[in-house]
């Protein structure tokens, strides 16, 4: 097989941390001279980097591993990420798996996917690379799969305990990557022309804690902003609540570059189930928190993560959740119905909830969840917005995202991964529409920027 012909694919499943990780493979690869493929079904290699959040998450990379076997039965097959890190023989005996991966060894799926496309053949059976041992390569990030905005993964592991999560199994301890290196990936990516940089972390708002001294990541923040002056948006990713600071909404209100939008898990309303679940923030100190929120950055997007069937969750406990939601000025919702993980202290609770029960609870939390989306979206008509322009949306316009986390369509004459003033027409679907004329905001934004520091 030929270099010029070798072709792979990434295929991200999870978090932003694995969104993260799969770029950085993507462009070791690309860099290394291998084509992309557009479709895992045209690749010579394929990279999967599992998630094993839930066994929904396996079985996502299980059905692809199953496609794959039928419509693209040459490809060679590497599995990483936080299902390989829990089950590695399990997936060594899938069919056309060349190589399985922990996230003890994720640094090497490059040079394995290098093996795989100069050396067809490869040995008889899988190879497994997997340990206990755990760390933080800063790898040098060259952006988010050739989109307009890049992510960076700045800390990984977890030190929680939280009863129903296998990831610190399967991620290690917390780590954080050094600021100096956060900065100078944020600095690199800017200068490629990346206008907006995601923060992203396993457990994002321990950030600091093992690098000695006092770091933290509202430290972090007004440093990367302070040295990168060209940077125009920077978003963070999940924050757990407590975390979520006094100081750092203060900075988020008072510095137009941060994105306008947290997202803080949330996982019941029941103080009882929050207890068994060993969250340690109870009902009133998230509400609390969300609401600081929400009066100190208007319009903000707040997200949650939302869990539903935990052991023991009672009609009650429900009915906490559901009441708390929706007196909190939250504007979307990630539902999840709980799921048992091998290891964990949840698993071997008794006393589960009902399947037909734990939907009932899950498609009732989604229905509230796109009631308080559709409430918040209809504030915008009328009004004008800064939305970045992503790309094409398949019928001849843009698409684009705003600051506060809205998706919105925007017309087709607009330049992409640029910053556009629009004015919100109406509420679509799932978003907002705007495809009528806009102004800029490029060179305004690039002087304003600089002037800040």
């Amino acid at each position: 097989m030929g270099r010029s012909r070798s072709r792979f694919h990434v295929v991200s499943f999870g978090c932003r941390a694995s969104q993260s990780e799969g770029a950085s493979i993507e462009a070791e690869l690309g860099e290394a001279g291998r084509s992309l493929s557009d479709s895992p079904f045209d690749a010579d290699v394929v990279v999967i980097n599992s998630c094993t959040v839930t066994a929904e998450a396996d079985r996502d990379v299980d059905r692809l591993i199953r496609r794959l076997n039928r419509r693209n039965p040459s490809a060679r097959i590497i599995v990483t990420g936080c299902y390989a890190q829990r089950s590695p023989e399990t997936l060594a005996a899938r069919p056309q798996v060349r190589y399985v991966v922990g996230n003890s060894h994720k640094s090497q799926v490059g040079r394995l996917a290098e093996a795989c496309l100069e050396d067809p053949a490869g040995p008889g059976r899988s190879e497994v690379f997997c340990s206990d041992a755990f760390g933080l390569e800063p790898l040098r990030h060259q952006g988010s799969a050739g989109r307009t905005r890049a992510t960076v993964k700045v800390q990984d592991g977890c030190n929680a305990n939280c009863a129903f999560c296998v990831i610190p199994a399967v991620r290690g301890r917390s780590r954080s990557l050094d600021p100096s290196e956060v900065v100078a990936q944020v600095r690199d990516l800017v200068s490629r022309g990346y206008r907006e940089v995601v923060f992203s972390g396993i457990h994002l708002g321990s950030w600091g804690r093992d690098l000695g001294g006092s770091g933290r990541l509202v430290d972090l923040v007004a440093k990367t902003l302070t040295e990168v002056p060209e940077l125009e948006r920077l978003r963070l990713s999940s924050i757990e609540p407590l975390e979520v600071t006094g100081e750092l909404i203060g900075l988020a209100a008072s510095e137009p570059r941060i994105a306008r939008h947290l997202h803080v898990p949330m996982q019941s309303g029941s103080d009882r189930v929050l207890r068994a679940m060993r969250r340690p923030c109870s009902a009133t100190e998230y509400g609390a928190r969300v609401r600081r929120i929400g009066e100190a950055v208007p319009d903000a997007a707040i997200g949650a993560d939302v869990m539903v069937g935990f052991p023991g969750e009672t009609d009650r406990d429900f009915l906490g959740t559901f009441r708390l939601i929706e007196a909190l000025p939250l504007t979307y919702l990630h539902v999840f119905p709980y799921s048992s993980r091998p290891g964990t202290a949840a698993a071997d609770l008794g006393d589960p909830v009902p399947a037909h029960v734990v939907r009932h609870r899950a498609d009732t939390l989604r229905r509230l969840g796109s009631e308080k989306n559709a409430r918040f979206r209809g504030r915008f008509p009328g009004r004008r917005l800064e939305v970045l322009a992503l790309g094409e949306d398949g019928s001849g316009g843009r698409r684009g995202l705003s600051d506060n986390f809205v998706e919105v369509s925007l017309g087709r004459d607009l330049e992409i991964n640029r910053w556009h003033e629009v004015q919100i027409l109406a509420v679509t679907g799932s978003g907002l529409d705007a495809r009528g004329e806009a102004d800029s905001l490029q060179a305004s934004r690039m002087t304003t920027a600089a002037e800040t520091v």
